[in-house]
């Protein structure tokens, strides 16, 4: 056991491709195996605590000239950056700029010009581009506000979205090569609850009323000081299962954003005696969010297929219809007994099947959760909702699925080539 995290390792967790969780324990950085649960490594090098942690992609071509390492890089509290060859447990390199603490950090996996490239974003409002393998500085670039946290578009590499204290920042320029050269595209967020927009559309009849949900939140002006609530906002980032799509979470309701009509197409909300969330973790394979709450308990969310929001037979149709996204609560595990010391801290899911994830706790413990599925024959007879069936991901060597499960075709292109 590694004893009690501290306060700043609350968001210093990375589940790399490989099947190893990297989290920060203090100064340290611990590497956990996600099939035994045993610690392999225990990295020392950080004088204060370590606040970031991913794990490169490593997604080149390995020889002997190039070979593979394990390379995970890591932040804390004074701003160092040091990147690691986790195998030896040595530091490749080491970065400072500032000596405030990293609010966030990622490789730049979706380009081929280098794979050393490392975004960081320094307080209070830079965001600096390192080569990791020499520790360079490629370029630096200022913004007006304090920035919280960025997201790529994983549909388009050269999108950016920035989360500031005021808004956020649309960049559409970003490139490897040099800083951006305009400042982006600024919009502000209203309170779901105060926007004009969301009492215009409640007043309405008919087809519109049933956008009751749909609120308008973007807006390009600056929105009154009662009806901000992005102080409020917990995470921002681009759904990888949707192109233009967006998630802003919220601790008691997700928002899904539309980018193309920059309107709010989806609204998880939770109930009055639910539990809040703290993080969200949307998949890429299929519409779904893992969802972590204040007691510890990882909800999945898979989004309803067919949902449109339509009108009563007697109303003409409305010629631009928005369609409303759904997300059912498909699965669940117990929570935790919380305290005063022992309180969820993070989530990580395995970026390789999307079928686990493991749970960061204060008390230093991780507990890992595996998604499965059991779907009966009457189960489905009787379901009258539109829920498309929640199957067990096979691994792409075939490994058999439980006796109440339903099987899936291995896809996977050996088996293809092989036949």
């Amino acid at each position: 056991l590694t004893g009690a995290l501290s306060a700043p390792n609350r968001g210093a967790a990375d589940w790399g491709w490989q099947g190893l969780i990297a989290y920060g324990c203090h100064s340290l950085v611990l590497i956990v195996d996600a099939n035994t649960a045993q610690t392999l490594q225990v990295l020392e090098r950080h004088k204060a605590s370590v606040v970031k942690v991913k794990w490169a992609k490593e997604n080149y071509h390995h020889n002997i000239g190039s070979p593979y390492s394990l390379r995970l890089a890591s932040a804390d509290v004074t701003g160092k950056i040091i990147v690691w060859d986790v195998a030896t447990g040595t530091a490749r390199c080491e970065i400072q700029e500032h000596t405030k603490p990293i609010q966030d950090m990622q490789w730049l996996w979706n380009q081929d010009a280098s794979r050393d490239l490392l975004l960081a974003v320094h307080p209070p409002n830079y965001i600096v581009l390192w080569n990791a393998d020499t520790g360079t500085k490629l370029w630096k670039k200022s913004y007006a506000e304090n920035i919280l946290s960025f997201s790529f578009d994983p549909f388009d590499p050269s999108h950016l979205a920035l989360l500031t204290s005021e808004g956020i920042v649309f960049i559409s320029d970003f490139s490897p090569s040099k800083a951006p050269a305009s400042s982006g595209k600024k919009v502000y967020i209203s309170s779901p609850h105060s926007s004009p927009s969301h009492n215009k559309l409640a007043a309405a009849t008919g087809a519109k009323k049933a956008l009751d949900k749909v609120k308008i939140l973007i807006s390009n002006e600056k929105p009154s000081a009662e009806s901000v609530t992005l102080n409020d906002c917990l995470q921002l980032s681009f759904l990888p299962s949707k192109r233009n799509y967006m998630l802003l979470l919220y601790p008691r309701e997700i928002l899904i954003l539309d980018l193309e009509v920059n309107q709010t197409v989806g609204v998880i909300a939770i109930e009055r005696t639910g539990v809040p969330f703290l993080q969200v973790i949307p998949c890429f394979q299929r519409d779904g969010l893992f969802c972590l709450h204040e007691n510890g308990c990882i909800t999945l969310r898979v989004r309803r297929s067919n949902c449109s929001i339509t009108g009563t037979p007697n109303e003409e149709p409305d010629p631009d219809p928005v369609q409303e996204l759904i997300y059912d609560l498909r699965s669940q595990c117990d929570a935790i007994r919380v305290t005063k010391t022992v309180r969820p801290f993070s989530m990580v899911c395995c970026p390789v099947n999307e079928n686990s994830a493991a749970l960061i706790v204060s008390d230093g413990r991780v507990m890992i959760w595996e998604l499965k599925s059991s779907i009966s024959g009457r189960n489905v007879r009787n379901s009258s909702s539109s829920a498309s069936p929640l199957y067990s991901p096979v691994s792409f060597c075939g490994i058999p699925v439980g006796a109440f499960q339903n099987k899936l075709p291995d896809l996977s292109l050996d088996n293809m080539i092989g036949k």
